[in-house]
């Protein structure tokens, strides 16, 4: 059995004992063998999220008035319960305007969501720009920048470099993500604001807060992405 086989049928739950013990030799003394096995991990977990994703939006366009209505309600429920918590002063006390910058930039921050390179089922996996997008998006965040690093030294890419700057911030690596934020210039129109989100966020961490303040200003005065977090968060640096 080949290693390619090994890894389908480990997937399929068809592996005998003896080809069991195999895989579980080669996973732990075959760095190649067990790299291709995590990316294959990678993309199923991928796959399926993209699926959860497609059932869940079907889901939603069957809808009934009946829930609708139920929804909107339990909304208005929700609503009714943070208008009872803001009037508490324990609230306020106790609040998001008592949170050091690390635990705004904790609260505030997530990787920026994969829109410009969709995993699609049945594609070519092997492509390097498919390959560094599955890693980001199951969250193996290491292997990722090796692969946009690869990508890079193809060529200048400012889209690839926005999501690097996302994965330094993910990784702690909070000044090579600010030099990127603040120099990639060419980056394409429909993304310029989410990248002075991620500069605000990059400056709260280091607890750079009057340039952070005007990253907010400049998402604020956008007014098309995070427009009112970014005021939210401007309140709470003051």
């Amino acid at each position: 059995m080949t290693k390619d086989q090994l890894i389908a049928h480990y997937f399929s739950k068809t592996l005998s004992p003896e080809a069991q013990k195999e895989f579980d030799h080669l996973l732990t003394t075959d760095t190649e063998f067990k790299k291709a096995f995590k990316f294959q991990e990678n993309l199923k977990t991928v796959i399926k999220k993209e699926t959860q994703t497609q059932l869940k939006e079907e889901l939603q366009s069957i809808e009934n008035p009946t829930k609708t209505s139920s929804k909107t309600y339990i909304k208005w429920l929700v609503a009714a319960s943070i208008i009872l918590l803001l009037a508490l002063p324990s609230f306020w006390y106790f609040g998001p305007s008592n949170l050091d910058n690390e635990a705004l930039f904790a609260t505030n921050f997530k990787p920026f969501e994969n829109v410009v390179h969709p995993i699609v089922r049945g594609e070519d996996y092997n492509d390097l720009k498919t390959k560094a997008f599955i890693s980001y998006e199951a969250k193996e965040y290491e292997e990722t920048l090796n692969y946009f690093n690869a990508l890079l030294e193809e060529s200048d890419n400012a889209t690839i470099s926005f999501y690097k700057a996302n994965v330094l911030l993910q990784l702690n690596k909070n000044d090579e993500a600010i030099k990127i934020l603040e120099q990639n210039n060419e980056l394409p129109q429909k993304l310029k604001t989410q990248q002075q989100w991620y500069l605000a966020l990059a400056y709260i961490k280091i607890n750079n807060t009057k340039k952070a303040k005007a990253s907010l200003n400049a998402v604020i005065n956008n007014g098309t992405y995070k427009t009112k977090a970014a005021e939210q968060l401007l309140e709470q640096l003051d």
